[in-house]
């Protein structure tokens, strides 16, 4: 049975959400979307989410149908935000998945800082901030589905949103190692520059340092 949906770029936050989903949801079945629309890191993602699926599949962890959609800019011209691309797909995908009722959120608290003091003094996600582009996306997901969505989201031991370095932490090494994060790669590998690239280079210098 299908209860629930994550959008998985390949990513450090999706990849975790989706491991920790899979293993404390064994008799359920989530949809794993994948949205190719970027072209600067289009083959990246998508063999960063190929290989995470088939990690899970080579550990027992099959509870999930895969689908992917496309997005084509053509003459669209201007800034739009990732999320902002990726939520029309993301609504027609959960229309076509009707009892699908629980949508998987990935933030993490470098992110999404704001949600991060919010859950912190006692917060919940239906008490957020509705003007907040983030529940704008959410209310888009909704209205193309035709139904009203659960939300979740994975907290840390203070009551905000998990970092990434709790969440590499806890995820298996060679699970984190199929990853992508970078969002400028260069000829093919990781700038180590961009934000997510800097994001995961301070979580992985914490590990190291308090390991040895």
């Amino acid at each position: 049975m299908i209860t629930a949906f994550v959008n998985l770029s390949g990513g450090v936050d999706s990849t975790y959400y989706l491991w920790r989903w899979l293993r404390e949801h064994p008799e359920e079945t989530i949809v794993v979307h994948h949205c190719l629309f970027l072209k600067r890191r289009l083959t990246q993602e998508k063999n960063a989410c190929d290989n995470v699926l088939n990690y899970f599949r080579s550990v027992g962890l099959n509870n999930f149908r895969y689908v992917e959609t496309g997005i084509q800019r053509g003459t669209l011209q201007g800034k739009i935000l990732d999320i902002e691309l990726l939520s029309a797909n993301t609504g027609v995908a959960l229309k076509l998945n009707p009892s699908a009722k629980t949508l998987l959120l990935p933030y993490c608290k470098e992110e999404t800082s704001a949600l991060d003091v919010h859950l912190k003094g006692g917060g919940t996600i239906e008490t957020y901030d509705h003007n907040h582009r983030y529940w704008k996306v959410n209310q888009v997901y909704e209205l193309l589905a035709g139904r009203e969505l659960q939300y979740h989201f994975y907290r840390s031991p203070d009551g905000g949103l998990l970092s990434k370095r709790e969440m590499i932490q806890e995820m298996p090494k060679e699970l984190f190692e199929k990853t992508w994060y970078c969002r400028r790669p260069r000829e093919g590998e990781v700038c180590g520059k961009c934000h997510t690239c800097r994001k995961v280079n301070r979580a992985l210098e914490y590990i190291r340092s308090h390991e040895a």
